[in-house]
């Protein structure tokens, strides 16, 4: 199999993510499904992908590796799908580390000519949101060793947030509401 440098940037999305449905692959990377689902079942028929097929929506899940927390990457797969349909996202990583925090992802975006940071926290335990490391990061002034401005705090979850005094833009686990993020 030859593969395209699209097909190497799916791999390499994969490999990022852990898992992505076909959806998300196809809305990011191919003009239409039919192409889509053509690519990725020769990348798994030459043992470059896994997949298994979602019971909840029928369509193929896709992984080098299968993920212990299934779930919590589609979500993070599906979140930048759809946030890349809504901002221009200029950086993206899996796992950031910050100080001593390590948030779902950080991700760079622009918006209406603005320019926006953020660290992505997927919480869909039944363990409240750590919001604690995030004061103590803001009010030790630690951030600004590797940026100007606090981030914004994404938390996709349908669990309450516990009180405190930053600012976090909660999002539903099914992204329904992913345009609060403009709200604020």
């Amino acid at each position: 199999m030859i593969l395209t440098e699209r097909d190497k940037r799916v791999l390499d999305f994969i490999s990022e993510f852990k898992i992505a449905t076909t959806d998300t692959i196809q809305e990011i990377f191919y003009p239409s499904l039919f192409v889509a689902q053509r690519r990725l079942k020769k990348m798994y028929d030459y043992q470059l992908l896994n997949r298994d097929r979602s019971y909840v929506s029928s369509q193929y899940m896709y992984y080098i590796n299968k993920p212990r927390q299934i779930r919590h990457n589609l979500i993070l797969s599906n979140f930048y799908k759809e946030l890349n349909k809504l901002v221009n996202i200029k950086y993206f990583e899996r796992e950031f580390i910050l100080n001593n925090i390590r948030p779902d992802s950080f991700v760079a975006y622009r918006y209406n000519n603005k320019n926006y940071i953020a660290c992505v926290e997927v919480q869909i335990s039944n363990l409240p949101l750590d919001v604690k490391k995030y004061e103590q990061l803001y009010y030790n002034g630690k951030y600004k060793e590797y940026f100007p401005v606090f981030p914004l705090i994404i938390a996709i979850t349908n669990k309450n947030i516990p009180k405190t005094k930053l600012k976090i833009i909660q999002i539903k686990e099914d992204l329904s509401n992913l345009k609060r993020l403009f709200i604020y």
